[in-house]
């Protein structure tokens, strides 16, 4: 902050102004991509939320209750661990959504500018020291969108894994149930 107060702006003052005026809006543009990103996400996870907690009874009905310990334990597990990622998507989103500190220059900021001896260079020194200002929280949203992402994928992940197996569950049963006499037959007929 010291290094942006303390510069000299005397040289090619137009071009530091253009650049501190396009640095301070991509600082609000990434603000608000993220929260704009954060929101989508919010309505996703509102939408499929219903459907996916009745997945477990859409897929199996009454069999869930009769297939075996194993089968019941990988099921639900992938299950239960695809809406915990779910939840902290969710969790990630409301973190970037929430309401934060956001500098700028106001109007009457820009009255005091202009009372200064050199308004060009007090405008540019404000609007780099703003955008410093707002950099922290803006970093810290974009991490929150990310993090939301990531659990977003991996709720995507378990849940592509949780429809293979059970789409593949009962060929896999068939498969099992055929291969096992004849291994039985090979180790017993040594």
């Amino acid at each position: 902050m010291q290094l942006i107060k303390g510069a000299k702006w005397d040289k090619n003052p137009e071009i530091a102004l253009e650049s501190a005026r396009a640095l301070n809006e991509q600082e609000t543009e990434r603000k608000r991509s993220s929260e704009s990103k954060a929101s989508i996400y919010l309505a996703v996870i509102a939408a499929i939320f219903p459907v996916l907690v009745s997945l477990p009874k859409d897929l199996y009905g009454e069999e869930l209750p009769d297939m075996s310990p194993g089968w019941q334990t990988v099921l639900l597990g992938l299950f239960v661990l695809g809406v915990i990622y779910l939840v902290r998507s969710g969790i990630w989103a409301f973190r970037t959504l929430a309401v934060s500190t956001h500098n700028r220059i106001d109007a009457t900021d820009i009255v005091h500018l202009w009372g200064e001896p050199d308004a060009n260079s007090a405008l540019i020194r404000d609007l780099l020291v703003t955008t410093r200002m707002n950099r922290d929280e803006v970093n810290a949203k974009v991490a929150y969108i990310k993090m939301a992402h990531a659990f977003l994928l991996r709720t995507f992940i378990a849940f592509a894994i949780l429809l293979l197996v059970a789409v593949l569950r009962q060929p896999f049963i068939t498969l099992l149930d055929a291969a096992v006499p004849m291994v039985r037959a090979g180790v017993c007929g040594s």
